[in-house]
């Protein structure tokens, strides 16, 4: 078996390879000063197009990305200490600035910022793209847990076995959420909900995100939104950059980051990961341990090429090792005592290669293909449930982009091919399923002036099991003025529910699984999951008493054609799966204002309002474990040498409870749970750009949910459930950690 695993792994990486390149209405550059006769990135240089107020700031690496605008080639480039410089870019698709002359200031005072959080007013999607530097605001060790400060994802505990934090967009699940690395689907099928912990926060360098449905490019699975992850990349990424991090649980993490340029063409990283939690803890003292033990390994390989005539190419591989135990304190996985434990053992290995060539007489037009491969193999045990699965996957994407007759016209088109083969089996029973899907796509973007854009796509997809099925979207931007944008958004989405993998909640439970198939040759026997989403968000940037600052309100609507249903609350020994029979939809409404209330202090308040209602089997209900209200206020402050803080409360009204009336009384839950509090903090120091301390406290006030598993005193018996998780699982942990960079 591990032979066949072993050579489905080698296919995959041998048919892996994407291409990701900036589109011809956009301009990259690097901005460089020249010191001790050396090259050195300008970090935070300023770069706008001239007569205007358009612009941005380069990042860590000097590096930009700006888009174009209409009948405006001027680019002026300025930092403090130097003489500004302008630059015709008409004939030009990127750039190299050498900042020159520079004169001597007495006494001057930076006194704007690069925003760790940035939102551009051009783009026809609202795109939040949220930096390093946000997600070094929390202990961040993973992608599930780089969230903390942003009011758009929501982030909770999905039992109180695993541990395991999920996410939340528009009052959906995160498996309706499209997750993607470098524009690659990445976080899907087996690893939907496990997925996100094999991203290590350290090797992020940016993620990109929007609300509702997004470009019909990147596929048909997008529904509530779309995550893009940026990993640090060889070009631009430190020599050496080293993280080590622990908690008060015993929870211990090292990350180092090694890049190197091996020449002008060529240059390679090496991303190393290692995780240990030893001790078992209980500190709520309901004799199971807070937190599983175990390890994981991940370890990723990069390497980037810059060819003649316009060639880029990259390719890679990632392994993951996951293994943790848990459960009853005393649970020993190589013994039989007749406790409840929890093994989890996770084997992963990925590949991918990106090609793509942008033509030097027509900077216009390019082309890319993206393909990846990955084998997938989970073994699991929650009590005495029994889960394993195994998934292979190999996707493809090729993309051309041009023009027709000029910038005003400019279309995205191609085609694309997802293939996945999984093998699951709960106890007795095993679920093969096959899905092979190739598609077709187009996408026109019209920008008849500077402050209008419209961009409508289509693609034409056809499943293996679900037939042909079309996805149209569109986007539209209207600039009332250069500081006030209003967008428009509309679109379809559709995607196969992996009903065992996203739901292992609810195996660390006594619940019985019933699937309610309708049609055996679908996979589980239950239809896609279709859905169309509708959104308006309103953006106006102002700029009071010298410092800037935005507002902005979101409406999203998502209403499903079908679903499958999770249904707890019919009988609390049961979980039921079926296809929806009525309505399903959500409305997430959120106002965010962003401000530097005085120099150097940021400060993010956003409230949002949720309505989720599913038809269920005993009529129509508001999703469980939901929060209706949530407000939310961020606090981030750098003093002149190098001090940062950061603080963060957010509020949570009540959330409903699936009903557990019919138990016995000693384990009955109330229909709601209270509203609670939740703050963070953290604290940080730099030195000379290259080393940091860092300390922090999550769950300040130290909230804990109580008694989280129902019936933890007879976890054999009918009643025993751990996934009624409405807040925190855990109590205040204290956490700290050193960063070393070295350029």
């Amino acid at each position: 078996m591990k032979k066949v695993f072993l050579l489905q792994a080698i296919l995959c990486l041998y048919f892996s390879a994407v291409f990701t390149q900036q589109a011809p209405d956009h301009i990259t550059g690097k901005v460089m000063e020249q010191e001790n006769g050396q090259l050195q990135a300008l970090i935070g240089a300023n770069v706008y197009w001239s007569g205007t107020e358009i612009g941005t700031v380069t990042d860590p690496s000097g590096e930009f990305s700006m888009e174009r605008i209409p009948d405006n080639h001027k680019m002026v480039v300025s930092f403090i200490g130097f003489e500004p410089d302008t630059f015709d870019t008409e004939q030009m698709n990127s750039i190299e600035v050498v900042l020159g002359g520079s004169i001597e200031l007495q006494g001057v005072e930076v006194v704007q910022r690069r925003k760790t959080t940035e939102l551009s007013m051009l783009n026809p999607i609202k795109i939040e793209q949220v930096s390093d530097s946000e997600l070094e605001k929390a202990a961040c060790c993973n992608l599930s847990e780089s969230f903390e400060t942003n009011p758009s994802v929501d982030v909770s505990f999905m039992d109180a076995i695993t541990g395991t934090k999920q996410i939340q967009m528009l009052g959906l699940a995160g498996t309706y959420t499209q997750i993607t690395r470098e524009n690659i689907p990445d976080i899907r099928g087996l690893q939907s909900i496990y997925g996100m912990e094999y991203i290590p926060g350290p090797w992020i360098e940016s993620i990109q995100l929007n609300k509702g449905t997004g470009s019909v490019v990147n596929g048909f699975e997008s529904i509530a939104g779309q995550i893009n992850v940026e990993l640090r990349k060889p070009e631009t990424a430190d020599r050496l950059y080293l993280n080590l991090f622990g908690n008060e649980d015993s929870r211990v993490e090292a990350n180092l980051n090694l890049a190197h340029i091996i020449s002008e063409k060529w240059s390679t990283a090496l991303l190393l990961h290692g995780r240990n939690q030893s001790i078992a803890m209980d500190k709520n003292k309901d004799g199971f341990i807070d937190k599983p033990t175990g390890d994981q390994y991940i370890v990723l390989n990069r390497w980037q090429y810059h060819g003649d005539k316009g060639w880029e190419s990259q390719f890679g591989v990632k392994a993951t090792s996951n293994k943790m135990s848990g459960g009853q304190v005393g649970f020993d996985p190589e013994q039989e005592e007749g406790l409840w434990g929890l093994e989890m053992n996770t084997e992963r290995l990925e590949g991918w290669m990106k090609l793509g060539r942008i033509s030097r007489s027509k900077p216009y037009q390019s082309f890319g293909m993206q393909f990846s491969g990955l084998a997938h193999n989970q073994d699991s045990r929650f009590g005495p449930k029994e889960y394993s699965g195994q998934q292979q996957s190999v996707y493809g994407n090729f993309i051309f982009q041009s023009i027709i007759g000029t910038t005003v016209h400019k279309y995205r088109t191609g085609a694309s091919f997802q293939y996945d083969h999984y093998t699951e089996a709960l106890d007795s029973s095993v679920y093969y399923r096959e899905e092979a899907v190739p598609g077709v796509f187009f996408e026109y973007t019209y920008s008849p002036v500077e402050n209008f854009d419209i961009v409508a796509g289509i693609r034409a997809d056809y499943h293996n099991n679900y037939g042909l099925f079309f996805t149209p979207r569109i986007h539209a931007r209207y600039a009332i003025t250069q500081k006030t944008v209003l967008r428009f958004s509309a679109g379809r989405g559709q995607r196969t529910a992996s009903v065992l993998s996203e739901n292992t909640s609810v195996m660390a439970s006594s619940r019985r699984i019933i699937i309610l198939n309708e049609d055996p040759k679908l996979p589980y026997g239950l239809q896609a999951e279709t859905a169309w989403n509708f959104g308006v968000n309103f953006t106006q940037k102002f700029r009071l008493d010298y410092r800037d600052g935005a507002v902005s309100f979101d409406f999203y609507q998502t209403n499903f054609t079908n679903q499958v249903v999770v249904d707890m609350d019919a009988n609390p020994q049961t979980v039921l799966f079926y296809n929806l029979d009525g309505k399903s939809y959500s409305t997430s409404f959120q106002a965010q204002f962003d401000y530097e209330l005085i120099r150097r202090l940021d400060v993010r308040a956003a409230y949002r309002w949720y309505d989720v209602q599913t038809q269920y089997l005993s009529g129509m209900s508001s999703k469980p474990l939901v929060s209706k209200n949530r407000a939310f206020i961020n606090l981030a402050y750098a003093t002149r040498n190098s001090w940062k803080f950061d603080y963060t409360v957010q509020w949570n009204s009540p959330k409903r409870i699936p009903n557990t009336a019919s138990n016995p009384e000693a384990y009955r839950l109330d229909e709601f749970s209270p509203s609670f509090f939740l703050m963070n903090a953290h604290i940080g120091k730099e030195w000379n750009e290259k080393f940091e301390i860092y300390a922090g406290v999550e769950n300040l006030l130290d909230f804990k949910q109580d008694n989280p598993i129902v019936a933890s005193d007879d976890p054999f018996g009918p009643y025993f459930d751990s996934s009624m998780i409405w807040g925190p699982i855990f109590g205040r942990m204290i956490y700290a950690g050193i960063r070393l960079k070295i350029k």
